[in-house]
């Protein structure tokens, strides 16, 4: 038996150009399911992602209620986000001084304080979302639970596998 008889089929089965074809439409079907279900199986699983959020100039009485363990939230929910640490330090203030020239000061009432915030989401599009909010490093992050709300920026997001 000939691989290619005389009227130009294969094993007698199916013209060489209409498996050239068949053969590319099954490439671009397989490769859009790659695309489409591949990847994204892999981004969808949840994810523990810990954040770091430095809340500037704090008045301390306003720090009172807030403690270890406290869960945040997104409009009026809880969310899977809580605080694992914080730490309160003096507040670094940016002063100009007799000559006119900027410089860092410590604020003698003021606090900053900074926040580890720990919760599980799911990674993807190119965006992670925590506690309801889009996080990376230098953005706007609320840390915001049932007693308290502070204004703060994410000074550092690792994703912990």
């Amino acid at each position: 038996m000939k691989i290619i008889d005389e009227k130009g089929k294969l094993f007698g089965l199916i013209n060489a150009v209409d498996l050239l074809v068949l053969v590319a439409v099954l490439l671009v079907l397989g490769a859009a399911v790659y695309k489409i279900k591949g990847k994204d199986d892999a981004q969808n699983t949840p994810k523990t992602v810990r954040v770091t959020v430095l809340a500037p100039a704090i008045r301390p009485e306003m720090l009172t209620n807030v403690q270890v363990g406290d869960k945040m939230v997104t409009g009026s929910n809880f969310t899977n986000v809580e605080i694992k640490d914080f730490e309160i330090k003096p507040a670094y203030m940016v002063i100009s001084n007799s000559e006119g020239q900027r410089v860092e000061a410590i604020d003698p009432f003021l606090k900053d304080v900074i926040f580890t915030l720990e919760g599980t989401t799911t990674i993807s599009s190119g965006t992670i979302n925590l506690g309801g909010q889009d996080i990376r490093s230098n953005k706007e992050y609320y840390v915001k639970s049932l007693l308290y709300e502070f204004k703060g920026q994410v000074m550092n997001v690792e994703i912990i596998e």
